[in-house]
C-alpha cells in the first residue's frame, strides 16, 4: 500500500470535516495510506507570503523538511497549501543561495530541506498513482450522467510549470464517477476567495459571475478541490440570495464526496449533510449496483 505524508493545513480540519472524512475514506478504498504529518504549521497562504516572503519560505520549508525525514511525498487536499508547498519546493530546488539561508534557519530545529518529499495534491495522487482505469473498477453506484460544473481553483493550476497539473486531471476523474461535465465560459475565472479580505465587492462579483455562468450552462452541481473555493461558492449563494434576490441552488461538493458516493459510501460517510447549500439532491442521481 503506497504511503504518503498528509498535510491537512488549517482550513480543512477547522471548517470542512466532510472533505477530510470523505478523502480519508476514498483513500482507504483505493489502497492509499495517508499518515498525518505532526508538528507542522500553517502554510501562510496567501497572507504571510505577501508580508514576509522569507518567513513564508521558512515555514513551508520546515514542513517539507519534516516530510523529508520521513521519506514519503507530501499530500494535501487544499489548493492554498499545495500552492505554497509546491512554490517553495520549486523555488528552493532552483535557488541555491536562498536554500542555504533557509536551511541555516531550519538547522536550529535540527531540520534540513533536501527536496526528497514532493508536494502533491490529492487529486493528482489518485489520478497518477491509482489511475482512472482502476478508479472506474471501484465505481458501484455511478452518478448517472448528472451535470457537474468543475471549478479547479487558481493555485492548483497556476503556474503550470510549477504545479504540474493540467485541467484534464479533474475532468477525467469526474467522468469516472459517471457524471457529465458541464462546460461553462468562466471556468478559468477566480472564485474571488483570496480577494475577499481586501475587496469584498469584487470578490462577491467574481463569485456571482461564476455561479451565473455555471447555472446558465445547465449545471446542477459544482465540484471543487479547495476549501477556500468551496467556502466562496457555497456561502456566497446565501448572501447573493439576501442581497440580490438571486437563487442559484447549486450545491458545491468536494470531489472526494462525489467519488465516495459513486464508490458506494453513504451520505453520512461523505458528510453530505454539512454542505450549506443542500447537496442531498445528488442522491437522486445515484444508480443501483452495477
Amino acid at each position: 500500500m503506497p504511503k504518503y505524508s498528509l498535510y491537512m493545513g488549517c482550513s480543512v480540519p477547522a471548517n470542512y470535516p466532510n472533505y477530510e472524512s470523505s478523502m480519508n475514506r476514498v483513500a482507504e478504498l483505493l489502497g492509499l495510506e495517508l499518515e498525518y504529518l505532526e508538528d507542522v504549521a500553517c502554510c501562510g497562504s496567501p497572507n504571510l507570503r505577501a508580508i514576509d516572503h522569507l518567513g513564508w519560505l521558512i515555514v513551508n520549508a520546515r514542513t517539507l523538511a519534516i516530510a523529508d525525514g520521513i521519506g514519503h511525498d507530501v499530500v494535501t487536499p487544499c489548493n492554498g497549501c499545495f500552492g505554497s508547498l509546491k512554490d517553495v519546493y520549486h523555488f528552493l530546488r532552483h535557488d541555491t543561495k536562498t536554500r542555504e539561508r533557509v536551511n541555516h534557519e531550519l538547522k536550529q530545529d535540527g531540520l534540513e530541506f533536501k527536496g526528497i518529499s514532493k508536494p502533491r495534491h490529492f487529486i493528482e495522487v489518485i489520478y497518477t498513482d491509482v489511475g482512472v482505469g482502476s478508479i472506474k473498477k471501484k465505481i458501484t453506484k455511478p452518478l448517472d450522467g448528472v451535470g457537474i460544473a468543475i471549478h479547479y481553483g487558481c493555485h492548483v493550476l497556476r503556474p503550470t510549470d510549477v504545479t504540474e497539473i493540467t485541467p484534464v486531471i479533474l475532468d477525467e476523474l469526474v467522468r469516472a464517477t459517471g457524471a457529465h461535465i458541464v462546460e461553462y465560459p468562466l471556468w478559468k475565472q477566480c472564485c474571488g476567495a483570496t480577494v475577499l479580505p481586501v475587496n469584498e465587492n469584487l470578490a462577491i462579483r467574481l463569485a456571482r459571475d461564476k455561479l451565473k455562468s455555471m447555472k446558465e450552462a445547465g449545471a446542477s452541481f459544482v465540484t471543487v478541490v479547495c476549501p477556500a473555493c468551496c467556502n466562496q461558492l457555497d456561502l456566497q449563494q446565501i448572501g447573493l440570495k439576501e442581497s440580490y434576490g438571486e437563487q442559484y441552488d447549486l450545491p458545491v461538493l468536494f470531489y472526494p464526496q462525489i467519488l465516495g458516493l459513486a464508490m458506494g459510501l453513504t451520505q453520512n460517510e461523505v458528510g453530505l449533510e454539512m454542505n450549506r447549500i443542500s447537496a442531498m439532491p445528488i442522491l437522486q442521481h445515484i444508480s443501483g449496483d452495477v
